[in-house]
């Protein structure tokens, strides 16, 4: 696995956009994938740079926490598939919408790469996805179902079924998301683990 600061891959912060009163925002309705896909390497050159702002500062306390309007947040995600005994780093990007009045939260991720440079097309998507409250005495855990069907570049059918967790906020302003993505991941029927981390920036 690969990563500057840990055994996975931080994540970039590739745009971020924030609103700022009223409802929040359409939760897991921004697409997070650029007009020219990024590459691995792209996406591990520029994960370097939000991590520098994500290790900089505290969690959030749950009293910073808005209790309304809403963010968007956009970054990657990586990490490794391993099916079988072989293990393959990937990575991708995200975007994770987030409604504080709601305490709601709704995500895509896109964009999926190896670091062999070979895509993976498809999307996943965060369902279900709650700012919970009161599981955590420090802070305000995010969590979230992480499903849905990708094809490597050899054709084969990858189902993912798995859930975001050890999530939550970072920075006085909740400038960042960090995060765990982690279970089953089925390619043409064969389980595997799928393990990835989420750095994310708004």
């Amino acid at each position: 696995m690969i990563n500057t600061t840990s055994s996975k891959l931080a994540l970039l912060a590739v745009l971020g956009l924030a609103a700022c009163g009223g409802t929040g925002v359409p939760v897991g309705t921004t697409n997070p994938v650029p007009a020219t896909p990024l590459t691995f390497a792209e996406i591990a050159d520029i994960a370097d740079d939000v991590n520098v702002g994500f290790n900089a500062v505290p969690i959030t306390p749950k009293a910073l926490v808005p209790n309304a309007g809403g963010a968007t947040y956009e970054g990657a995600v990586g990490g490794t598939i391993a099916v079988q005994g072989n293990v393959t780093d990937v990575a991708g990007v995200m975007a994770v919408d987030v409604d504080f009045g709601r305490d709601q939260v709704g995500g895509l991720l896109g964009n999926f790469v190896t670091r062999a440079g070979d895509d993976i097309d498809g999307m996943l998507s965060l369902r279900n996805g709650v700012l919970n409250r009161q599981s955590n005495s420090q802070q305000v855990a995010i969590f979230a179902d992480v499903d849905g069907n990708l094809r490597s570049a050899a054709g084969e059918f990858i189902e993912v079924d798995a859930r975001l967790r050890n999530s939550g906020f970072k920075g006085n302003n909740v400038e960042f998301i960090g995060g765990d993505i982690q279970g089953d991941i089925y390619v043409d029927g064969v389980r595997g683990d799928l393990d990835l981390s989420t750095q994310l920036e708004r």
